[in-house]
């Protein structure tokens, strides 16, 4: 791999099954081994809505597109199981404390068939 070792990441936590009533959240943690903040999280990031039950995570460009100066990984797109919304989280203004760019909600077709898109047109 060509890239920089990561210096944050971002992971989504969810309640589902918790007994806790509170919106998931991502979490960005700070994983740079000389940080004072090294393995902290360093922000929440919750989200708009209950019971979304976020799930993996992906970019709005692949990583393969690294060097590409047209490209940058700047939207973090959090996919939900149970709501079947979509959140698109800007990383790329201030990475270490992210924000809500789009809470997305599919079209009911689109959830019960199961078929997304990609790119989804939302996520620009």
């Amino acid at each position: 791999m060509k890239g920089p070792r990561e210096e944050i990441v971002y992971l989504p936590c969810i309640y589902r099954n918790t007994g806790i009533e509170a919106p998931d959240y991502l979490a960005t943690v700070d994983v740079d081994p000389k940080s004072r903040q090294y393995c902290q999280v360093i922000h929440r990031l919750p989200m708009p809505n209950l019971k979304d039950e976020l799930h993996h995570s992906g970019w709005n460009t692949c990583s393969s597109c690294y060097g590409d100066s047209s490209k940058a990984r700047s939207k973090l797109v959090l996919p939900c199981l149970i709501s079947s919304r979509v959140y698109v989280v800007d990383v790329g203004t201030e990475p270490r404390a992210p924000k809500l760019h789009k809470a997305c909600p599919l079209p009911l077709p689109l959830a019960r068939s199961g078929t997304l898109m990609y790119p989804p047109p939302w996520a620009a």
